[in-house]
């Protein structure tokens, strides 16, 4: 799964909207943006994170630099609890804070697995989930994680972190 860094800008109070237009402009010069959530912005690595920063530091804009990764359009997003792990863009875009958010996958681990019965109870925890390549994944709170192991190995299957 893809990673990418966020910046969270830490605008000063008091500017004139042209303030903010100006700073925008020039971010998107600096580097290319892959989205942006009100002052949150997405960059596809650290080159680009680091123009950014050195960018905004000119106006005195402090940042905080974060990681976040974007689930694509076939995962199922529980909207009441995703945005306490992530947003959602204008755009229609998720992206989880892997601060605070984890991405488990849950696989057989042999014959007398029963990996629909680990998924079910895994459900429980998860606000997001989606199903490829013969694998469950769920995005869990990040100290749900270890939880999902335990849930896993009572059935015969493997929990990964892959996020």
């Amino acid at each position: 799964m893809e990673k990418l860094i966020g910046i969270e800008l830490q605008l000063p109070e008091g500017k004139l909207p042209g303030f903010y237009a100006q700073i925008v402009k020039g971010i998107a010069d600096a580097a290319p943006l892959v989205d942006r959530d009100k002052t949150l912005l997405f960059l596809a690595g650290e080159g680009d994170a680091d123009a950014v920063e050195q960018f905004v530091s000119r106006y005195r804009v402090g940042t905080e630099r974060s990681e976040w990764a974007p689930l694509d359009e076939s995962w199922s997003a529980d909207e009441r609890l995703f945005t306490d792990f992530g947003v959602v863009t204008r755009s229609g875009r998720h992206y989880i804070d892997l601060q605070l958010a984890a991405v488990v996958a849950i696989v057989p681990a042999g014959d007398d697995a029963e990996p629909d019965q680990a998924s079910l109870q895994a459900e429980e925890f998860a606000f997001a989930r989606k199903q490829e390549e013969g694998r469950r994944l769920f995005a869990v709170g990040r100290h749900h994680a270890e939880l999902l192991e335990g849930v896993a190995r009572a059935y015969g299957c493997q929990a990964k972190q892959l996020l």
